[in-house]
């Protein structure tokens, strides 16, 4: 029965360290890319403002309306542009991240239907096993 207890004290602490954690970063401006019907792929961008005294990673996230969640970042190469996926993104204490159509960006794919003018949900994934969920307006390339 002790260690019963102190198992659940444990994960009690554990909620409640990855709770405050959630609650030091503020995101804004999120919002995910509509693209024309059978287009596989989209992105999602927002500000991700840490409001608190230690740095946070952003490792990925997950969404029901498509496969894979991954930061990528869009590089020019002597002229030419590219994405480069990132492992993680450090959101440095009391600083912020803007992640944006041609840099650092949430890259969606492989979509499972088309996004028209909806509201989607978002899972930013950090390190230690912190989440976030987010609903994120749908704002067409032909809104922008």
């Amino acid at each position: 029965m002790k260690k019963f207890f102190i198992l659940c004290i444990g994960l009690f602490i554990s909620q409640a360290i990855a709770a405050a954690q959630t609650e030091q970063i503020e995101v804004t401006n999120a919002y995910v890319r509509g693209l024309p019907p059978g287009v596989e792929n989209t992105a999602a961008y927002m500000t991700l403002h840490n409001t608190g005294s230690e740095d946070l990673v952003l490792t990925g996230g997950e969404a029901d309306f498509a496969e894979s969640v991954s930061i990528h970042a869009s590089e020019n190469n002597n002229g030419m542009m590219s994405m480069v996926h990132k492992m993680n993104l450090t959101i440095p204490a009391g600083e912020q991240v803007v992640l944006e159509s041609g840099g650092l960006h949430l890259m969606l794919s492989g979509l499972k239907g088309p996004l028209v003018n909806e509201e989607v949900s978002l899972t930013l994934k950090f390190q230690e096993g912190m989440t976030l969920t987010l609903r994120l307006p749908v704002i067409s390339v032909l809104d922008e």
